[in-house]
């Protein structure tokens, strides 16, 4: 628009010859009629049914699942928040991945959620090669916390070493496993980095590819996986794999028994996977730096129960009594009286007299057996206390999955 000054001065067929005039197009201006690049089908949620389920196992490397229901208003919330994290990893991750988000509506789907032992909506279950990983996704549903957990599993977790110092210099407070290989191309070697992806979450894998090292016994026999225990928290000491390397089961099952040990450390991450599992707790509360008595905790445990026939079904855990000293004192103890070991039958608690009896051959499991056969459950509810008689409620119980984060389905009352 010419200033109003000079309009006055020119003629108006003038002025009205230059407010037609229109600007030259620009070179580099995008065309209307250009159409937009399509997205690859990977940056799509692919919906699940029973008739695509096997093939969609068979045909990606990583399958991340969403379990839902429509009608469940957390499944709604994480619908856009998980096509959203689909688009973005698409973006992020390599052509080449065999990496796709998936969903199964769990109402239509009835036989196929039965099938996956789906409990909850959401339920979000990462598949690696076709089986599913031990431990379901249960962190923050955010596109940036979603996208973080895919692109971890995507990436390959076994360390690599060639030398004996780094083998000494493995950090000896993680569970590990460490296997030996000639050749990285022999089907050993691949079983192996296959169950590695598979139990990562639960120890740390390691490998080594060459010639067998002289001054380490484990490698005179070639191939060899050894498993390596937090050895500063329990008494246990580095294990052979014995087993035949032609069954493809024996392997897994040696891996699941180390990886997954008898008594499992418990905090506030783990806490909610362990008691969705619907088993009381023989809990050890500790103070953080006491190693000591984790350890003999652990070895009393492993050599009182775990063959132990008419004990019942416990899940056996240690805690940091520092963490959850709501639970200590719930049961009418202190800080200063720790080591202390309780049941909790997620529905009360039942303190075990003194620490140091379980030292004595037989008193842990005469404990556990009165718990199993309702003897002790009986004793407490008719002694006297400072809450009118009945033992503490469980504290344990509410740190179970979350009527506030999920809808539960088939979740009788604890």
């Amino acid at each position: 628009m010419l200033p109003i000054w000079l309009m006055l001065l020119l003629s108006p067929s003038l002025v009205r010859a230059v407010q037609q005039q229109k600007p030259p197009a620009a070179d580099d201006a995008p065309s209307a009629t250009t159409a937009a690049t399509p997205l690859p089908a990977r940056a799509s949620v692919l919906q699940i049914t029973a008739a695509n389920f096997e093939s969609a196992l068979a045909t990606h490397e990583l399958l991340f699942i969403n379990f839902y229901a429509d009608w469940c208003h957390f499944s709604a919330r994480l619908t856009p928040i998980f096509e959203t994290a689909a688009a973005r990893l698409a973006e992020l991750l390599p052509e080449a991945a065999s990496v796709r988000l998936a969903r199964v509506d769990c109402v239509r789907e009835e036989e196929l959620s039965e099938k996956c032992s789906i409990t909850k909506f959401p339920t979000l279950r990462l598949y690696y090669r076709g089986h599913p990983l031990r431990q379901e996704y249960r962190g923050q549903r955010s596109v940036e916390a979603l996208v973080a957990y895919v692109e971890k599993q995507y990436r390959s977790s076994i360390k690599t070493f060639n030398t004996a110092e780094e083998l000494d210099a493995i950090n000896r407070k993680r569970r590990s496993v460490i296997g030996f290989f000639e050749s990285r191309q022999q089907p050993d070697a691949n079983h192996f980095e296959l169950l590695a992806e598979r139990y990562k979450n639960d120890c740390d894998f390691y490998i080594r590819v060459g010639a067998k090292l002289d001054n380490v016994a484990y490698t005179q026999r070639m191939p060899t996986v050894v498993y390596r225990p937090d050895s500063e928290r329990t008494h246990a000491a580095d294990t052979l794999f014995d087993g035949s390397w032609t069954s493809p089961t024996e392997l897994e099952e040696w891996l699941v028994k180390k990886c997954v040990p008898l008594v499992r450390e418990v905090d506030f991450h783990n806490v909610e996977e362990i008691i969705e599992q619907r088993l009381p707790l023989l809990v050890l509360f500790h103070l953080p730096d006491d190693v000591l008595s984790v350890k003999a905790y652990k070895a009393i445990v492993e050599m009182q129960l775990s063959n132990c026939t008419d004990c019942g079904h416990f899940n056996f855990v240690t805690v940091d009594g520092l963490k959850f000293q709501h639970s200590i004192i719930h049961m009418g103890r202190t800080l200063q009286d720790m080591p202390i070991i309780a049941i909790d039958s997620l529905r009360f608690m039942y303190p075990y007299d003194r620490f140091d009896d379980m030292y004595i051959p037989g008193h842990l499991k005469a404990f556990i057996r009165n718990f199993s056969n309702h003897q002790r459950l009986h004793h407490k509810a008719n002694e006297q206390d400072g809450d009118g008689g009945v033992p503490p409620l469980s504290t344990f119980k509410q740190l179970g999955p979350s009527k506030h984060r999920y809808t539960l389905v088939g979740h009788d009352e604890l």
